[in-house]
């Protein structure tokens, strides 16, 4: 370090705890200060590591302690200005913002990338329970749909002869009915056989069974219970009968994301016609490092493990969610562990198809002693702070530095519960503090 061998003289008297006091040094240019190799060998490495009472107690070669404007610096000590505190006028911050230490659980960040899916629980591939050609379509791709809309038609032999066969049971039922009655007010006359009746009774009940099989076929093939009731058999030119014609019907509230249905087309039962999705949520899934699967696994699902995103489409917007799984199996080409996490996405910024960047949060489970990012500053490979001796003045402190986390960074030596540093502006302090090395304070 450029500093006199006065200067340095005065640095290893605070640190031996003795007062030192040196005069005709600094501007006084009839004293010629004389180099020390051993002092400024044994000084490297200290500045930093002065205790309050230390530096206090020790008087530069101006025969002052930290009130010296030229010398307070070459031990680390920095007077803050107070408006570099308090917010100028019309502001909202301050340059310099000050923080006091405490113990807390802190947050580890796993970084992870990914893509943005559609939520497979909530989404529904429209198939046709029948063969058909498909006679009209009523939504397209992008629709908005609620459950019970009409999506498409279909023409249907099937459906024809499901059809036939329900009004023939229907007619049989209604005329056996009427045969039943017939026959049992004989009886009840004493003009007709109980062989008749029971024989009447029998054959009517045959065919209501008969029209409730035929009606519960047309409900499996997809007709509903105002499809059936709009059915009329007497007349098939009537708009109210279907006459073979199935509406394929939206199976719940979603968006229309796939179309494959066009007028005219045959298509059969086991063949995607339309994807239907609930975009309200999405999922994202991402890759997890197998260094960082022990961290992730700490935390039981059950627990929640929170997650943020963000996406290149909105870079200042985070999105939060809830990973809900961890992949059982390890991806060999990537070396990553799947894992997913459900998004909600009521606002419909988030697309599937979308990439994603995020941040798996785990929480520690012990308190830890950490500051922010901001405080900690770094001299020739030694980490410090800024912390606050008295008034307006603070001291260089060197720290160990532990490990890192999402806001913040552990402080394993240095620092004590309670005292107060220097966050937001601490490289102005810094800046100060090291003219010591550009050759300012006691010259000779």
């Amino acid at each position: 370090m450029n500093m006199s061998a006065i200067s340095k003289n005065w640095l290893l008297a605070a640190i031996a705890g003795s007062t030192l006091v040196l005069a005709g040094c600094g501007k006084n240019p009839a004293h010629k200060c004389e180099g020390n190799a051993e002092a400024e060998e044994e000084q490297e490495g200290k500045v930093g590591d002065l205790t309050v009472e230390q530096v206090l107690r020790a008087k530069c070669p101006h025969g002052l302690t930290i009130e010296c404007n030229e010398c307070r610096y070459e031990v680390g000590v920095v007077k803050v200005d107070p408006s570099l505190i308090q917010p100028a006028k019309g502001a909202t911050t301050s340059l310099v913002k000050t923080l006091q230490v405490a113990k807390s659980q802190m947050t580890t960040a796993v970084n992870i990338t990914g893509e943005v899916r559609m939520n497979e629980n909530s989404a529904v591939h429209v198939t046709p329970r029948i063969s058909g050609v498909v006679r009209a379509v009523y939504v397209d791709i992008g629709a908005e749909v609620t459950k019970g809309d009409v999506l498409f038609t279909l023409d249907s032999v099937e459906l024809g002869q499901a059809l036939s066969d329900w009004e023939k049971n229907l007619a049989m039922a209604e005329l056996s009915g009427k045969n039943f009655q017939r026959e049992k007010s004989l009886y009840e006359k004493k003009v007709g056989p109980e062989s008749d009746m029971i024989e009447a009774q029998m054959k009517h009940e045959e065919y209501q069974i008969a029209l409730k099989a035929s009606e519960q076929k047309l409900h499996v093939l997809g007709l509903t219970e105002e499809d059936v009731a709009k059915i009329n058999p007497n007349n098939h030119d009537s708009h109210d009968s279907l006459s073979g014609a199935l509406a394929v019907r939206a199976p719940s509230n979603g968006t229309i994301i796939e179309k494959h249905a066009v007028v005219g087309e045959l298509v059969e039962p086991g063949k995607d016609t339309m994807v239907l999705a609930d975009l309200d949520s999405v999922w994202a899934w991402g890759g997890v490092y197998e260094r960082d699967l022990g961290l992730v696994l700490k935390r039981k699902l059950a627990d929640g493990i929170p997650v943020e995103l963000s996406v290149p489409a909105f870079p200042d917007a985070l999105f939060r969610g809830q990973m809900n799984y961890i992949g059982a199996t390890m991806d060999e080409a990537t070396r990553t562990i799947k894992v997913r996490t459900v998004i909600d996405n009521k606002d419909r910024r988030l697309r599937p198809g979308m990439f994603c960047q995020g941040r798996i949060l785990i929480t520690t489970d012990e308190e830890v002693l950490a500051i922010p990012k901001v405080a900690l500053l770094t001299d020739e490979g030694v980490d410090f702070v800024f912390t606050h001796m008295q008034d307006d003045y603070y001291l260089r402190t060197n720290v160990q530095k532990g490990r890192d986390f999402a806001e913040g960074v552990e402080i394993l030596k240095g620092l004590a519960p309670g005292q107060m540093i220097v966050t937001d502006g601490a490289f102005i302090l810094k800046s100060d503090v090291l003219k010591a090395k550009m050759g300012a304070g006691c010259a000779d």
